[in-house]
């Protein structure tokens, strides 16, 4: 049966366990006391207690007495140690809402069932709490979310709720804890400090990465000096010093500028006369190259007699990398001529195709765009839609509305400055489909030169450089 609110109620209700053991052994240990005392002290012919001699002088109650006292204090030091510190916070934060003496945030009457309070940790450092209704309203439990804050004292002090997330069918309430004070990021002086464990993870800071295994295609946006550039050279260094694979796998960058990347090798730029025929190409290739690992795929699962997925068969992941999306899109024509495809909308078939196929075979696509806009002159809903990892360089509201739906962004305490390389990240991938705040590798070394270093040797090990 669930309780109910009562304003009458004990002092200690709610409390961790290891909170009412101390005071149960305490009192017990008092009654021990009281009892040595009626035992000893009062007896003028009582021998004085001294070490073992103290429990014969006790007597039988006292001597129980003690150790039920001891051994309660023991019990709460092992739970206080064995619990672990979702059950420490669900505690806390019970107590907060549901105890009288704390305010009574979610303004409930006698008799009322109580809210249900459970937290789990769903990554280093970041604890996900959920408040499922009781008789208040999820309204109501999101208003509480700053008595949720200022019950996490002590050792948890420096945390916070930094997102609400109430559920659409207005059963319970999320909300994130995080450590405001902690500093995740990656400083990396050497470009070997980004080499990853396995070619499937994309590390963004410490305890948070793109998994390749359950994500698709990215869109990063951002204004200039956000970060932006320097975020995605960071994903891209990764996947170079994974290697090449077996199967033909290529990691290809467009720079339709014709700034730093372009002068990298191995770098897609316009051709000599301004138009980017050697660009769609490279997206034809690309897009063969997803058919051809999806038969490896195919075969290889029919041999298995199960599915086979790309990172079972040790396939790398192929990456396409289109830089400055909006401004290449506008070089080509909204209309091809006659005997031609050249066009707006050859580019974005073979787009679309790539990026709601692709995954399945280990090819991803990362769109990188100045402004976030959506529309004419910005970025089609078809392929804003087809991204399932969406990234926001030092972002703004106004920028993330183009990006993720209202109540995303209403569930985010958007209080704090950004700077450089600080972005909002969502995925797909079942851990981070909410708004979260990330800052990406600092690199100290010569980014572009390394890019470039690994790019040729990428491909030198590949045997096959993509066509310019």
């Amino acid at each position: 049966m669930r309780r109910v609110y009562r304003r009458e109620v004990a002092p200690l209700a709610y409390t961790n366990p290891s909170v009412n053991l101390i005071a149960l052994g305490g009192l017990v240990l008092m009654v021990a006391g009281v009892c040595a005392l009626a035992r000893c002290g009062l007896s003028a012919d009582a021998d004085v207690p001294i070490l073992g001699v103290v429990v014969q002088g006790m007597g039988q109650t006292a001597a129980v007495a003690l150790a039920v006292g001891v051994a309660a204090l023991i019990a709460a030091a092992v739970v206080h140690r064995l619990q672990s510190d979702s059950a420490k916070i669900r505690h806390k934060v019970r107590r907060a809402l549901c105890h009288p003496s704390f305010g009574n945030p979610l303004h409930l009457q006698d008799g009322e069932l109580l809210p249900h309070v459970n937290c789990r940790e769903i990554r280093d450092g970041v604890y996900e709490l959920t408040v499922t209704a009781g008789s208040c309203t999820v309204e109501t439990i999101a208003d509480a979310a700053s008595a949720i804050s200022s019950s996490l004292n002590k050792r948890y002090q420096q945390y916070a709720v930094t997102q609400v997330v109430t559920d659409t069918a207005c059963n319970h309430v999320v909300f994130c804890l995080d450590d405001v004070t902690t500093d995740r990021s990656i400083t990396a002086s050497t470009v070997e400090a980004l080499r990853q464990d396995t070619p499937t993870q994309l590390v963004i800071e410490h305890g948070t990465y793109i998994d390749l295994t359950r994500s698709g295609s990215m869109i990063v946006a951002g204004k200039t000096r956000s970060g932006k550039t320097t975020g995605v050279i960071a994903l891209l260094i990764q996947v170079l010093l994974s290697g090449p694979d077996r199967y033909g796998s290529c990691v290809l960058v467009v720079d339709p500028k014709q700034a730093e990347l372009s002068r990298l090798p191995h770098v897609i730029s316009l051709d000599s006369d301004g138009e980017a025929t050697t660009i769609l190409a490279a997206l034809r290739r690309f897009a063969a190259t997803v058919v051809a690992r999806q038969k490896v795929l195919n075969a290889l699962s029919e041999q298995a007699g199960d599915a086979v997925h790309w990172w079972d068969a040790d396939m790398h992941p192929c990456i396409l990398f289109l830089d400055e999306f909006v401004a290449l899109r506008d070089i080509y024509p909204a209309k091809p001529t006659k005997d031609s495809d050249y066009c707006r909308a050859t580019f974005d078939a073979l787009l679309k195709r790539i990026m709601t196929t692709g995954a399945s075979a280990g090819c991803y696509v990362i769109i990188s765009i100045a402004e976030a806009s959506v529309g004419e002159g910005g970025l089609p809903n078809l392929i804003k839609n087809a991204a399932s990892t969406k990234i926001l360089f030092r972002p703004t509201v106004n920028e993330g509305a183009f990006l993720w739906d209202s109540r995303k962004l209403e569930a985010l305490k958007n209080d704090r400055v950004y700077q450089q390389g600080d972005a909002w990240y969502t995925s797909e991938d079942g851990d981070h489909e909410q708004i979260t705040c990330v800052h990406f590798p600092r690199m100290t070394f010569q980014v572009y030169r390394e890019l470039g270093r690994l790019l040729r040797e990428y491909y030198d090990e590949n045997h096959a450089a993509p066509a310019q």
